[in-house]
């Protein structure tokens, strides 16, 4: 053999030897021949390697094999051995159950799937450690984490025609839990007919399915309800009782006679420590920071899901992850489970990215259509919020309420029927002592949508609510405005506040509809309540925008679930984190149901 064929067969044999040997990665490991690599966890990156095998035709090699591993599509066969590897418990990077997102559901699910010590459970968090962010856990901060970029994502709509074609912000937590790490705090479950009538049409949800799950949380999620005897809170509730509420003390009693509806103190999910403290109480803090040492659940925070990875039978059998930080990619693979808790937002956009939704839409961005699945990132539901007027106390000198949990202290008016909701604060507007009112309105007919800007996992989704989209929308909004401008006439509020009253809404014209929503199209501002952008059904046959069915199993796949607020088939008449974490709870019962028939 001449010198020519001994080169040209001693590079194939190192090229060989290369292919052969990069497949064997183990738990951030992997070998180029004899090079021996390190890289992700807290591993630095570097190579030991003879200097035969730093030739040039090597590594092209690599580098040519770093190309195949990392695109997905051309590379089932490689994730279908790594599979075989976790089933046979061989590799390092394996989990019975992988959840994307450690927010309210996803905290829970945690906490959950891992109380068994024989499931191994990787929860993975985009955002970073909240516990490093003291504004988190004082609730009185809680207005200041909207504006940073740190734990909040910074989503803005599309311009929306409807609102002068004005871009509302869409605000989203980010770190280990999520948005409950940043809302208001609000614990206000629903109304009764939320679930009777529009959730009972699935089976399983119901009111007398998911009750228990409420009344566990209920009791023993730490909340906080304000004094109803506290300062000027009588006065508040004397006045809506005026305008026609019954007076409520438990309005997430939805046993009782009066349900919902009615004025009460507001609740928060907080805890009171002192008189001038009070602590955010989350499913994360809640259910997970107890359980940090168990060894058989990992938490990886700073770390995107960039895909989920599917065998040929649309299998759910891990997923791909890059690392906010180090700017590298990681596979991890499931036996058994890959749930998706990434929110409103993100979870359908991590399922468009995969290859699952409608598959005109994935063509347009050079996204190969796994599944067509029509519904994913439709039926996008939201809130909306209406600030109406503030009107300055009489008394400057009133001591107000050490309100340690933020935002305006006060009391919730809720309309029987759970159509909309007032709020009475009492707090400082521009260093002047006031009483404000704010009106929330529930179930707009208007339907919106999520979906990609491009094929880049880092580039935010394109979130379009549609507001005020449907004519029915209008005439609610129009029915809020005229019971919250009736609060300006009651004898209490005449009594405690001037005339100097700020009208946000225009007063002087009460009875010109045109007018009011003008000007409302000119002041609504989410609700910070969105959801429904994976819809929940029964039969997938019966409707082809049904994403998941009954058991949270996505469409057309296997061992893939969602539990998360995108699921909701409705939105409901009060703060969506409450039913988020029944669904995190009756999503793990399912789960393991499921998963104890399968070793049957």
């Amino acid at each position: 053999m001449n010198k020519t064929k001994l080169t040209v067969v001693l590079m194939l044999l190192v090229m060989i030897i290369a292919i052969t040997n990069v497949a064997a990665r183990h738990d951030g490991h992997f070998t180029w021949g004899a090079c021996n690599c390190q890289h992700g966890g807290e591993r630095g990156g570097h190579c030991h390697c003879p200097w035969w095998a730093k030739m040039d035709t090597y590594c092209r090699a690599g580098k040519t094999l770093t190309y195949y591993h990392n695109n997905y599509n051309s590379n089932h066969h490689l994730h279908r051995i790594r599979h075989k590897r976790c089933l046979d418990a061989s590799i390092g990077n394996c989990y019975d159950y992988i959840i994307v997102g450690s927010g309210t559901a996803g905290s829970i699910l945690a906490r959950k799937l891992s109380d068994d010590p024989n499931n191994k459970v990787l929860l993975i968090e985009q955002g970073y450690w909240s516990s490093l962010n003291p504004n988190i856990q004082e609730a009185s901060k809680w207005y200041s984490l909207l504006s940073d970029p740190l734990v909040e994502l910074g989503y803005v709509s599309v311009p929306q025609p409807e609102l002068k074609n004005r871009t509302i912000p869409q605000p989203r937590g980010q770190g280990t839990g999520g948005s409950n790490s940043i809302n208001a705090m609000i614990f206000l479950l629903g109304n009764r007919k939320d679930f009777d009538e529009r959730w009972g049409q699935i089976d399983g949800w119901s009111w007398d399915d998911i009750a228990p799950y409420w009344n566990y949380i209920n009791a023993t999620f730490p909340h906080t309800q304000l004094d109803r005897n506290d300062s000027i809170m009588s006065e508040l509730l004397q006045s809506a009782e005026e305008v026609g509420y019954k007076y409520n003390p438990n309005p997430n009693d939805l046993d009782s006679e009066q349900g919902q509806g009615g004025v009460a103190p507001r609740i928060y999910m907080a805890k009171k420590l002192s008189n001038n403290y009070a602590e955010r109480v989350s499913s994360w803090n809640a259910y997970v920071q107890p359980i940090l040492p168990r060894r058989n659940l990992d938490i990886l925070v700073f770390t995107q899901v960039h895909k989920i990875l599917f065998d040929k039978d649309l299998k759910a059998i891990g997923v791909q992850t890059y690392n906010l930080g180090k700017k590298d990619e990681t596979y991890f693979y499931s036996k058994k489970e890959v749930i998706l808790s990434a929110g409103v937002f993100d979870t359908p956009k991590l399922l468009l990215l995969s290859g699952i939704g409608p598959c005109d839409e994935l063509e347009k961005h050079d996204i190969k259509c796994l599944s067509n699945v029509p519904g994913v990132g439709k039926n996008f539901q939201e809130h909306t919020i209406l600030q109406m007027w503030s009107a300055p106390l009489v008394d400057q000198n009133t001591t107000l309420p050490n309100h340690v949990l933020g935002g305006a202290w006060g009391a919730v008016a809720i309309e029987e029927n759970g159509e909309y909701y007032h709020v009475l604060g009492v707090g400082q507007v521009n260093n002047v002592k006031a009483i404000q009112i704010f009106i929330e309105t529930f179930h707009y007919q208007s339907r919106g949508s999520v979906t990609l800007l491009n094929n880049n996992p880092l580039s935010k989704p394109v979130i379009d609510p549609n507001y005020l989209s449907n004519s029915y929308d209008i005439d609610k909004i129009l029915n809020s405005i005229k019971v919250a401008q009736s609060f300006l006439s009651t004898k209490i509020l005449s009594k405690l506040t001037t005339n100097k009253r700020r009208a946000i809404s225009p007063t002087y014209d009460i009875n010109n509809d045109n007018k009011l929503i003008e000007w409302a199209r000119k002041n609504i501002e989410t609700g910070l309540h969105p959801s429904s952008t994976c819809t929940m059904g029964n039969d997938f046959d019966d409707d082809n925008m049904i994403v998941v069915d009954n058991r949270l199993r996505v469409r057309n796949t296997e061992n893939l679930r969602i539990a998360d607020a995108s699921i909701m088939p409705t939105l409901i008449s009060g703060n969506p984190n409450q039913i988020t974490m029944i669904i995190g709870f009756k999503a793990a019962d399912m789960i393991l149901e499921d998963n104890d028939s399968y070793g049957s």
